[in-house]
């Protein structure tokens, strides 16, 4: 017999500790499933048995037996007799089928249990297209990029999604020149209308590589953006910066 077994057992008796009935516990949430069957087998077998009314042919376990011995013995035996006579002193097996109806709700609360133990599934995180096209369906800023006469916009298009209310948005990026890392990189500026206009809120450094058509770029304001009035584009050194110069500013969308 098991450790799992004598648990169920000495719940089945009332002998179940509040350290097993953790043990218990515990062990169907590290072993999901478990011998749920077999268990499921028991309960059976212990159903046949009492509706029969007769002794199950096979002998019980003997934990099982001893636990049963004794408490049919506590229970049942006649007044003047004391704990511990022989097997055969008692009563047939309706005197003790209780107890066996006992360990049946034992087997099968193991079961409602380990039935109901939650499957956690792994998370599993939304596209940029999904969280776009989300903010899209909640009514976000939708903004379309203009682009400038900077060399690395050649015409670029595309548009921004952006939420002042759950501060997130995604950039969608069109025909923007692949950039080397190494050399130079895109940043993101926004604009808010709470800020001075001369430090706007840093929204990112990003690249262009190459054989993408279109690149989606997610946000990530370095600070909360109360509304925001415009976005634009620059070219910076790798890694950004914390003021632009703005010297070279490939692409801008405004809010009207």
């Amino acid at each position: 017999m098991n450790r799992i077994e004598e648990l169920l057992i000495d719940r089945s008796t009332g002998d179940l500790t509040p350290e097993g009935e953790v043990e218990l516990r515990q062990w169907l949430v590290q072993n999901p499933g478990g011998d749920a069957e077999a268990y499921e087998r028991l309960a059976g077998e212990i159903a046949a048995a009492l509706s029969s009314g007769e002794s199950s042919a096979e002998p019980l376990p003997e934990l099982l037996f001893q636990k049963v011995l004794a408490d049919g013995e506590g229970s049942f035996a006649p007044a003047g007799h004391s704990p511990g006579a022989s097997s055969g002193s008692l009563r047939p097996w309706r005197a003790w089928s209780g107890w066996i109806v006992a360990a049946a709700a034992a087997v099968g609360w193991f079961l409602a249990l380990d039935r109901a133990t939650p499957v956690v599934e792994p998370r599993v995180e939304p596209t940029l297209a999904e969280v776009r096209e989300g903010l899209v369906d909640r009514s976000a800023a939708l903004l379309a990029w203009t682009s400038t006469e900077d060399p690395s916009a050649n015409a670029a298009a595309g548009d921004v999604v952006w939420s002042d209310v759950e501060q997130a948005g995604v950039m969608r990026i069109e025909g923007l020149a692949v950039n080397d890392p190494t050399a130079s990189q895109y940043q993101l500026w926004i604009f808010d209308e709470s800020r001075d206009e001369r430090y706007p809120v840093d929204g990112g450094v990003f690249d262009i590589p190459a054989g993408d058509a279109e690149v989606l770029v997610p946000i990530r304001a370095a600070v909360p953006v109360s509304r925001a009035s415009l976005f634009a584009v620059t070219v910076e050194q790798p890694g950004g910066v914390v003021v632009s110069d703005r010297e070279r500013i490939v692409l801008v969308a405004q809010r009207s």
